[in-house]
């Protein structure tokens, strides 16, 4: 197959004698005449003979490379490529090692440059061809693979090429390699002094859909060394902290988010949602430790002397505890409130900020209940029950707003339905069920 040979056009051809060695070598022509018509396998035997014969002669190794930079190209099956391609590099270190011994090299030591740039553009041309021509995919079984073999043939070439490096790893997350993705990444990203905000932003990303929360969460702090004023970055940030479980980072990085645009209602959305998951995971604390105030005072009636004195003291400590939470988990649920109220303000169509301020309301009413049912105060259980009803009705207006800006949200009416069932409004019930999608059977 014919191929465009565009390196010749950069070769300063060496007749006879060379200047500042003071021999010749007769096998250089032949080398030569054979690239030209592509007997490559002649080539490679007069670069052999050459070397041998003169192995101080740097043009030995030098057209050495350039016959097997050729006959990588004239392989059809890029994989195939790869070994010609690191003796082609090994020629040329040759060469040039030679060459920086001589007072006067050859010209052509000047050319490998040219000579690893142009085949390298071929390999990084037909990658990006092989991944986004619809032609050119039909004619290979899996064109993504053929083009991440281009690329990682490009960067074999030459090491350093920021741009290969990114594309490859665009190409490796089209396949669904994550580590490949990955590691491409990394490397463009470490051979700049500084990448561009989207490299980090986009690594980040493919850390975390790799699992690796913490990787994201250090490489989105490095960005945010470069670039501090960027809102991406501080949200995928706050993003990455929530994932890896570190609320207390993600609420501090809201933050900052909101300094720098105190009207955007998303931000103050995110903030306030955040402050009600972390108000949700100490409620968990908070019910296990009623279940174990349950089962330790059933033991405690059945108690006594010593042994009910030590579950008296335990109940306290786990009493004690849920002081704590409760008092944690009415800040939080209020911060919630108030941030949730505050998107409402600025937007005032927002049915996700109303389904929320809902569902933080039933929790509450759900704590209530379960208080309710753990007193044996009867007086008391009748306050807690009437406390958890008005606080059923304030999330039935908070989800009837949601439901009035999204009626076709099931999830919203689904809930409405949930309360109006609780508060015995049957009617009301029996309609939310329907829009829901839910029947009778699922309703009770």
């Amino acid at each position: 197959m014919l191929t465009n040979k565009l390196h010749y056009l950069a070769f300063i051809l060496i007749i006879g004698i060379f200047i500042g060695c003071g021999s010749s070598n007769p096998h250089i022509d032949t080398v030569k005449d054979n690239l030209k018509t592509q007997n490559y396998q002649q080539a490679l035997e007069a670069a052999e003979q050459a070397i041998n014969e003169f192995p101080n002669d740097p043009l030995g190794y030098y057209y050495k490379g350039v016959v097997l930079g050729d006959i990588a190209q004239d392989e059809n099956d890029p994989a195939a490529r790869t070994d010609y391609y690191d003796r082609m590099k090994e020629a040329f270190n040759q060469a040039r090692s030679l060459a920086e011994k001589m007072e006067d090299p050859p010209g052509e030591i000047e050319n490998m440059n040219v000579v690893l740039r142009t085949i390298w553009s071929k390999e990084h041309n037909k990658a990006i061809a092989y991944a986004t021509d619809d032609s050119l995919k039909q004619t290979v079984p899996q064109p993504l693979d053929v083009a991440a073999q281009h690329l990682q043939n490009a960067t074999q070439i030459i090491p350093d090429s920021v741009l290969s490096w990114n594309v490859l790893s665009q190409v490796q997350y089209m396949r669904e390699d994550m580590d490949g993705a990955i590691t491409a990444l990394e490397k463009s990203i470490e051979l700049q002094d500084t990448a561009a905000v989207e490299d980090y932003v986009r690594l980040s990303d493919y850390y975390r859909v790799n699992n690796q929360s913490n990787d994201a969460i250090s490489i989105l702090n490095e960005a945010q060394n470069y670039y501090p004023e960027n809102i991406n970055v501080i949200q995928k940030l706050a993003d990455a902290y929530s994932a890896a479980g570190r609320t207390d980072d993600a609420v501090n990085t809201i933050k900052q988010l909101i300094e720098k645009d105190p009207e955007n209602p998303q931000y103050h959305l995110v903030l306030g949602t955040t402050y009600y998951q972390r108000a949700l995971e100490k409620s968990d604390s908070l019910s296990k430790n009623y279940d174990k105030i349950f089962e330790l005072e059933r033991k405690m009636k059945q108690s006594s002397g010593q042994q009910a004195s030590e579950l008296k003291k335990q109940i306290t400590k786990l009493q004690n505890i849920n002081d704590g939470l409760q008092s944690s988990i009415s800040e939080l649920t209020n911060q919630a409130e108030e941030k949730l109220k505050t998107v409402i303000e600025y937007r005032p169509n927002d049915a996700n900020a109303y389904n929320t301020l809902g569902i933080i309301y039933q929790n509450k009413a759900a704590t209530l209940f379960e208080e309710r049912n753990l007193t044996e105060d009867n007086k008391k259980a009748k306050q807690l029950d009437q406390k958890a009803r008005d606080m059923l009705r304030q999330a039935m207006k908070y989800y009837e707003n949601a439901t009035e800006i999204d009626p076709d949200n099931k999830e919203y009416w689904q809930a409405l339905f949930r309360v109006y069932t609780t508060l015995g409004m049957d009617q009301k019930a029996k309609e939310a069920m329907k829009k829901a999608g839910l029947d009778q059977g699922q309703g009770n």
